[in-house]
């Protein structure tokens, strides 16, 4: 681990935990500032840069970064509203986002993307045609999507709608994980921000759905955005009692129980975490190296070198029937052409395929790319297995 990301690691943990250390010398800001935006956690810190040693000219810059994550933060709470408003009617509720952010001790430095939410898959169909004639302008039809659609709004901020959010490899268990989420809508809560009232899923349900995302984008590359929004959930609200009287059952359902064991354990050695829970006992040379794997990798991905953006291929082509089915849900997702030619869809995986190849060229893959790509896979497939990763 480098300096620069031991030094970003404290920043981080001292802000989460409003920590009142002295000033601190930074002779590495701007490494440490690339790689906080990277991990889309570039906002946390501010109150410690205060009283970091860094130029005046740096400080200026950082203070615009972290003014346009808290206009975006509050551009997100409106526009929120107002999908919440059009769908009045139907039941819907908030994933992540401003459902993650409530835990976290100073919210609006929690970088925001989009608007989740989800309903159930009969009110669907409804929810997709109040959102078109509100003049949200949908991604993909009824006819042609996977797990949701996305939408814009006039100012350009994604909304996506999800009829279902599980994507476990393992059909039962992600089938578990969303009756979770469709009963718990009944049960939804209010939740509040600085005046914006949204319906979030109770407690359990919320904490199930920050650890799925984990799980869900982990072989890609996950940051440490998402593994601070679990660690906010947990020191809420995970206690032993918590954990082993409601949560450990069903994150076992689920087959997440040694990723939230594992990630929580993590975040006790390296980002602070001091809510006082036995339930988390993990090696530390295991946490180590789930924390490499993450600075490595950045938020979704953002940092992979050429060998890490093309493991994810080469480890769903050990199977090909598992090769084949995300190369057709990548290709509907990518494929502009289906918004218009449908009837194309059963080809989506031939374009994805194609996408690859010609992604690969533009980047410079080199055969020695793939081959060592082919080890990091082997390697990384072995860490994922020992933290229970049920998305390979």
């Amino acid at each position: 681990m480098t300096n620069e990301n031991i030094c970003m690691l404290k920043l981080l943990s001292d802000a989460l935990h409003e920590c009142t250390s002295g000033e601190t010398e930074i002779s590495e800001w701007q490494n440490i500032y690339d790689e906080l935006i990277a991990h889309c956690v570039h906002a946390i810190p501010a109150n410690q840069i205060d009283k970091a040693k860094i130029s005046p000219q740096q400080a200026a810059k950082y203070t615009q970064t972290v003014g346009r994550n808290i206009q975006i933060f509050y551009s997100i709470l409106a526009e929120q509203k107002k999908v919440l408003n059009v769908l009045s009617g139907i039941d819907v509720v908030i994933l992540k986002g401003t459902a993650a952010a409530m835990n976290y001790p100073q919210p609006e430095y929690r970088s925001m993307g989009d608007i989740d939410i989800i309903v159930k898959p009969d009110d669907f169909s409804s929810a997709y045609t109040m959102l078109c004639n509100a003049g949200y302008k949908a991604e993909q039809t009824p006819e042609n999507y996977y797990r949701h659609i996305g939408f814009h709004s006039a100012q350009g901020i994604e909304i996506e709608l999800h009829d279902h959010f599980s994507t476990s490899d393992n059909s039962e268990q992600s089938d578990i994980l969303d009756e979770y989420i469709f009963n718990a809508i009944d049960r939804k809560e209010n939740s509040e921000l600085y005046g914006y009232e949204f319906p979030t899923l109770p407690i359990l349900e919320n904490g199930l759905v920050l650890l799925a995302h984990i799980n869900q984008h982990i072989r890609t590359g996950i940051g440490l955005r998402q593994v601070i929004d679990w660690m906010c959930y947990v020191e809420r609200y995970l206690d032993d009692d918590f954990w082993n009287t409601q949560f450990f059952d069903a994150a076992k359902k689920i087959g997440l129980e040694k990723l939230a064991v594992a990630t929580t354990a993590m975040c006790k050695k390296y980002l602070g975490l001091d809510k006082d829970i036995s339930w988390c006992k993990a090696d530390s040379a295991l946490c180590d190296e789930l924390m490499e794997y993450v600075l490595d990798h950045g938020n979704f991905g953002h940092k992979n070198s050429t060998k890490s953006s093309t493991v994810p291929v080469l480890s769903a082509f050990k199977n090909p029937f598992v090769g084949l089915k995300k190369a057709q849900e990548k290709g509907c997702k990518n494929w502009k052409l289906l918004k218009s030619h449908p009837y194309l869809k059963p080809f989506a995986w031939i374009y994805q395929i194609f996408y690859w190849i010609k992604n690969a060229i533009k980047r410079g893959i080199r055969v020695s790319d793939v081959l060592e790509s082919a080890k990091a896979e082997k390697s990384e497939t072995d860490l994922l297995s020992r933290l229970g990763v049920t998305r390979m």
